[in-house]
């Protein structure tokens, strides 16, 4: 490349160089208008890109900020509407018995003191309870919280039938709620009392933190007209934002005003490549023009003053007949023609491409698309398991792949024709925030999200089952897994993924098949209705107490409340939320994690005590005598109840359980169907047999009888509660009848994930197991005339699982003996602890 501009000149010319050297080292014209031109370009430039990011940046983002913080509103909304409806629920319940209207009738003040009392002990953030017979309230100042014109106004409309709404109070700096109903709650019947109850703001507090969390503030205000100021009854959350929203909420006196945080603007995303390269075109354009435009006037420019000089001094180029003169500004060529330095090139983007080579493309947006090669380290095969995504949170699952995962699983569910995804999360410290970015993906999709918030897994089973907006969900949970690990769990269109549909998942995101749209979420209270609909299917006859272990898990919100509904004595234990699970793992199948629940059992003198995993589908069961009962023989009382009334029933148990299961479930008149461990495949089994009762070991209990075929450790409990109320004898006493052997529990031994099921296949083509009777559905379980044993690649964690049982323990000792043998001749590095 030819550095500067070309020049020949005359021996003259050249020695009157050296005598006026500095009327040759001027500034060339062409390089001042050059100079000129860039500057220009820069700063036309700087102008375009000030406007391409406020329009393509700064407003989309803005933009992007207001429809988030409508969507908060909204959603603070409907928190605020559906615990409006589910108090307004729990206190219809007692306001409709016909018993609290006879004792109206009657003025029965021991049973009218004994519901109040009721309702205190049953219901969150109750504070008061006054139940008037019919025009029998009075003003009363002087009680807390007192009677006073405007609650009376309520009673007196809610005795002839009127509308009467939720109304907050102010006393002494502080916020609370009233509520009051006709007694019955009956609109075709006249009332004959009502039902006042004082709440303090606690529950609705709390409810309304989760919906914002770190999004923003929200503000409860309560207006009773146009011509009065509305008022803030709660406050939660912070937000720095001139970005505000309002939502009315219907039937009430109440709306919700959203003020976002910069956490929330932080939620917000441009895709920067089409303004990046929309500013870089254009200052390419502007600058190339610039300098074009700059050096086109100074060739003009020295045009005009060389003629100048020409005419001044009589002479012009070629007079001389000696020298030649050779400049751009007399060349006839184009100006593009002219050879331009290397540094300029690079500045116009002008840069020269041989020929053959390939110009790169312009890459695609970052997140339409994975690099193969990075598949593995961002979207880890191994967390996609058999019949769930479960894997180390934020190590594993990272907030961008639970982005994706939503993406693939909302574009998945508009592929079976749904247009809302159910969604609930466990009490895991982590899942807010993975749950958080895992709705985000699918709202990108366009598919709906109607958020049931923290409950059990139960929970969101029972919605898909139960609610018209949708037949799929997904749960963020690990289940039992320790607190570091995170989840989901898939129901799509009715049921559950099988292992091939899992890794479909991964396939799907790695491919980018995502559809795009705007969707919206949507907050549903699902415990009422779940409390209510098993309320109606159990009947205790008679008293029962229980103790429950919640294990710090989910199941703490839902639990002693139902269980309180059918009438039992409750004694919480851990039933607080705690995603670092302190006090013992979520695990019920391992028997140190019940030791705590034993004791506390047998302290009490209860008729039950009742252990959940984390997220609540699975038990375990201890009797009055300290006893554990594992699920397996749980589920032979299930058997015999079931069976009885319906003969002929199968009932599916995994290779786990008791081989005396088998015996149980003829004799009471069912076909018994061993199967693979595992939630989904134990459910598709069911679906398949049309089995009304299943079982695994570890302490899933899916009941199709009464109930919907889910594992749900709650419903569980409360049939065998009502088995138990039913019967007249103890826990132990039922179970005395049911055979039983020696049996290990479940041994665990850490293996690669990679590697185990290699492991397994091996064992399977080369393991020499004598005479034994060889079922390979899951794993290898051996069986003998005095026992079995069994070998199987967990599904939920790294390792393998092995489980015995004999009717000595010296055949209990050969078996074991026989196992690891055949293990160590594939890895002799397999080392197994039998002191778990």
């Amino acid at each position: 490349m030819v550095q500067g501009v070309k020049r020949r000149f005359s021996a003259e010319q050249e020695e009157a160089s050296v005598a006026a050297p500095k009327k040759i080292k001027k500034i060339e014209p062409m390089a001042v208008g050059k100079l000129l031109g860039l500057a220009v370009g820069i700063l036309l430039s700087a102008v375009v890109g000030f406007v391409v990011v406020q329009i393509l940046v700064i407003d989309v983002k803005q933009q992007q900020l207001e429809e988030l913080s409508q969507q908060r509103a909204q959603l603070a909304a409907d928190t605020v509407q559906a615990y409006i409806k589910e108090t307004t629920s729990q206190l219809a319940f007692y306001a409709r018995k016909p018993l609290l209207s006879a004792s109206f009738a009657v003025n029965d003040t021991k049973y009218l003191k004994d519901t109040e009392e009721k309702i205190l002990k049953r219901l969150d953030g109750v504070l008061s309870v006054r139940l008037h017979p019919r025009q029998t309230a009075k003003l009363n100042k002087d009680i807390f919280p007192p009677i006073r014109f405007s609650e009376l106004e309520m009673i007196r409309r809610a005795e002839h039938r009127e509308s009467v709404l939720p109304e907050a109070f102010q006393l002494e700096g502080k916020w609370y709620l009233n509520f009051v109903l006709g007694a019955p709650d009956d609109p075709g019947q006249e009332p004959v009392g009502t039902l006042l109850a004082t709440f303090d703001l606690s529950v609705l507090n709390q409810k309304l933190q989760q919906s914002v969390e770190t999004s923003g503030q929200v503000q409860l205000t309560q207006s009773f007209g146009a011509n009065q100021s509305a008022q803030v009854v709660v406050l939660v959350g912070q937000g720095e934002l001139a970005t505000s929203k309002s939502v009315i909420i219907p039937e009430s006196f109440w709306s919700i005003n959203f003020t976002a945080s910069r956490a929330l603007s932080d939620q917000t995303h441009v895709n920067m490549l089409q303004p990046v390269l929309i500013i870089v075109v254009a200052s390419l354009i502007l600058i190339g023009l610039a300098v074009y435009v700059g050096m086109r006037l100074a060739q003009i420019a020295e045009i005009n003053r060389l003629k100048k000089q020409s005419v001044e001094t009589g002479s012009v180029s070629g007079v001389t007949g000696e020298s030649e003169l050779v400049n751009p500004i007399y060349q006839t060529s184009d100006i593009l023609d002219v050879e331009i330095a290397e540094e300029d090139e690079e500045l116009l983007g002008l840069e020269s491409v041989e020929d053959g080579a390939e110009i790169e493309p312009i890459p695609e947006e970052e997140d339409d698309i994975f690099d193969l090669q990075d598949a593995e380290e961002l979207i880890p095969e191994s967390i996609f398991r058999a019949y769930d995504i479960r894997g180390i949170a934020r190590e594993q699952i990272s907030n961008e792949l639970a982005k994706k995962i939503g993406q693939a699983l909302g574009s998945e569910a508009i592929d079976y024709g749904e247009d809302t995804l159910i969604v609930a999360r466990d009490a895991r410290t982590h899942s807010p925030e993975i749950t958080e970015w895992f709705i985000r993906g699918v709202l990108s999709t366009g598919c709906n999200v109607l958020n049931i918030g923290t409950v059990p897994t139960p929970l969101l089973y029972f919605a898909t089952e139960t609610l018209d907006q949708s037949q799929s969900g997904v749960m963020v949970t690990a289940s039992h897994n320790p607190a570091e690990y995170n989840g989901f769990k898939i129901v799509m269109n009715g049921r559950s993924r099988t292992e091939e549909e899992i890794k479909g998942v991964r396939t799907r995101i790695i491919q980018g098949r995502f559809h795009q749209g705007v969707g919206q979420e949507f907050r549903h209270d699902i415990v009422p209705s779940y409390i209510d609909t098993i309320f109606s299917d159990v009947a205790l006859a008679g008293d029962v107490s229980i103790v429950v272990d919640a294990g710090n898990g989910v199941t703490g919100v839902v639990a002693p409340r139902l269980f309180e509904e059918l009438g039992c004595q409750v004694t919480p234990m851990f039933c607080d939320f705690d995603g670092s699970f302190p006090n013992h793992a979520p695990d019920p199948s391992v028997e140190e994690n019940l030791l705590p629940l034993v004791e506390k059992v047998k302290e009490l003198g209860a008729d039950i005590g009742v252990a959940f995993d984390g997220d609540g589908d699975r038990l375990a069961v201890v009797t009055p005598g300290g006893k554990i009962i594992w699920p397996d023989r749980l589920l032979m009382l299930f058997a015999k109840d079931i069976v009885a009334r319906n003969p002929g029933a199968d009932v599916v148990f995994d290779v786990k359980c008791t081989r005396h299961l088998n015996q149980c479930i003829s004799l009471a008149g069912g076909r018994p169907v061993m199967w693979k461990t595992g939630h989904s495949p134990m459910k598709e089994k069911m679906i398949e047999s049309g089995a009304l009762l299943g079982g695994e070991f570890s302490g899933h209990i899916f009941i199709k009888d009464r109930w919907y075929g889910f594992d749900d450790g709650m419903y569980a409990a409360a049939r065998l509660i009502e088995i138990l109320s039913l019967q007249g004898e103890s826990l132990d006493q039922m179970f005395e009848e049911f055979e039983s052997s020696i049996s290990t529990p479940e041994i665990r031994v850490e293996y690669p994930d990679e590697q185990k099921f290699d492991l397994m296949q091996k064992l399977v083509d080369t393991a020499d197991f004598l005479d034994g009777k060889i079922t390979t559905i899951d794993g290898i379980r051996v069986d003998y005339p005095k026992g079995w044993g069994l070998v199987r690649a967990s599904n939920t964690t790294p390792g393998l699982t092995l489980r015995f049982e004999a009717e000595d323990e010296e055949f209990l000792h050969k078996l074991k003996s026989l196992f690891v043998r055949e293990l160590r001749k594939v890895d002799n590095t397999i080392n197994v602890d039998w002191n778990q």
